[in-house]
């Protein structure tokens, strides 16, 4: 065995460690995001897409370890050319990125953006303010010395001396 044998055994035995380590940590956010709360407001078609993009980083992830672990311990049956040693280690590098970049486009579906509540122009927030000149419907908003609605947009502070009654509703109507 030759000094450069040695030396692509070794990088390949550590290079093997790290594989395993991020490996583990992908499985770990994957066991972490199963266990989330309720469905992905992802359509059904990302969510399956990031299904099959996740079985092919893990089949990567497979065959980069294979590789990797192949240059590290070579089957014993005379020596290995260190050439085609050095090749396959690469191969095995670069088939575990393409793996973790596939598995982090996948794990991109879990922040699709969650759909609008039903109801025209207003959210799950809606409440329907009555006061001494009439009613206005919106979602509720922060203010100072006043209750603020969002209508249509628009910031509209009511004093809370005018209100005579707050109702929650599912949605504001068109105006």
């Amino acid at each position: 065995m030759t000094d450069s044998d040695e030396a692509v055994r070794t990088s390949a035995r550590g290079w093997l460690t790290l594989q395993l380590a991020a490996l583990g940590f992908v499985g770990l956010c994957g066991a972490l995001k199963a266990g989330g709360s309720g469905a992905s407001p992802a359509p059904r078609g990302v969510e399956a897409a990031a299904g099959v993009l996740v079985l092919l980083a893990l089949g990567l992830a497979v065959l980069a370890v294979y590789l990797v672990g192949r240059t590290a311990w070579p089957p014993a049956g005379g020596p290995e050319d260190p050439v085609r040693a050095a090749r396959r280690l690469r191969t095995g590098l670069l088939l575990t990125f393409a793996g973790v970049l596939l598995t982090a486009v996948a794990a991109t579906s879990a922040w699709w953006p969650a759909p609008d509540a039903p109801g025209a122009g207003a959210g799950p927030g809606a409440v329907e303010i009555t006061t001494s000149t009439g009613r206005v419907c919106g979602e509720l908003g922060t203010g100072s010395g006043s209750l603020t609605l969002i209508v249509q947009g628009r910031a509209v502070d009511v004093p809370l001396t005018d209100v005579t009654s707050v109702t929650p509703v599912a949605g504001c109507g068109s105006a």
